[in-house]
């Protein structure tokens, strides 16, 4: 009995003894486990403030095909990112858009349904996010139930946001920072030929500043192939915009004008 009490003693007297250091060891393993993902996230935040565009004044938007829309069912739009050829056409790929979304709201809703649009630094979707675009349902050509897009970056952090309000004979993006900041509007007469013949001519949307042009979206015309493949082209051209959120913004815009006036409803309704 006496053995058995020295013993419970001490190993008492051990758990005393060495519980400061045990302590510390605990503390270190926190820290670890806690600072891996802050650091992750700083380091995700210093990469906001580098131009994802590559310092491109200009960048070529090409959507593609999906073959499931060959059976008359919505699929989900994705896009190649890339410097333009010939100040038209598709060139090097560095960026990659794809779409997530319910398969049930892509039947029944269709262009109106809801859905978040991930862009990616490389050339498929396997590749890093660098900035998601969060569109909620739409009506799409009322003017109620407007189309916006909420716009994060790569850490989930809020960029800015892209809202459409309606207007008479005129399309008028309001484009604001995360600070509800009005940065530009994208600015599109309804009164263009390439909206009436996109096969013939270009769609051209301006970024003004206070009135001044600072910077170009274009739909540019569809080819024989996009026309019977029902895919778009767009032409960003940054203009005299520098900043990187700026110009986040300038795409997300591009991104929601493809949405709301140049998607086709792709299902069949009979």
């Amino acid at each position: 009995a006496v053995g058995s009490a020295f013993g419970h003693w001490f190993a008492v007297y051990q758990f005393v003894a060495f519980w400061p250091i045990f302590r510390g060891l605990l503390r270190i393993m926190a820290v670890q486990v806690v600072g891996a993902p802050r650091q992750q996230i700083m380091s995700q935040l210093e990469q906001e403030a580098n131009d994802i565009f590559q310092n491109q004044r200009e960048i070529l938007i090409q959507q593609e095909w999906a073959a499931l829309e060959c059976c008359d069912c919505e699929a989900k739009n994705r896009y190649r990112v890339s410097v333009p050829r010939d100040g038209r056409y598709e060139g090097p790929v560095f960026l990659y858009v794809d779409e997530e979304s319910a398969c049930c709201e892509r039947i029944c809703c269709s262009t109106n349904r809801s859905l978040s649009l991930r862009l990616h630094h490389g050339t498929t979707k396997e590749d890093p996010v660098v900035q998601t675009m969060k569109k909620p349902f739409h009506c799409q050509g009322c003017c109620f139930c407007r189309p916006k897009f909420e716009v994060f970056g790569s850490a989930s952090q809020p960029i800015g946001r892209v809202e459409d309000p309606c207007r008479i004979c005129q399309m008028d993006q309001q484009v604001y920072d995360k600070d509800d900041n009005l940065l530009f509007t994208t600015f599109g007469s309804i009164c263009q030929c390439g909206l009436c013949c996109p096969m013939c001519c270009d769609t051209e949307f301006q970024i003004l500043k206070k009135g001044e042009e600072v910077g170009k979206i274009t739909k540019m015309a569809l080819t024989c192939k996009e026309a019977c493949l029902k895919i778009n082209r767009f032409k960003v051209d940054f203009g005299s915009l520098q900043n990187p959120v700026e110009k986040r913004m300038a795409f997300a815009s591009a991104m929601l004008l493809d949405l709301e006036y140049f998607e086709t409803n792709k299902n069949n309704d009979s």
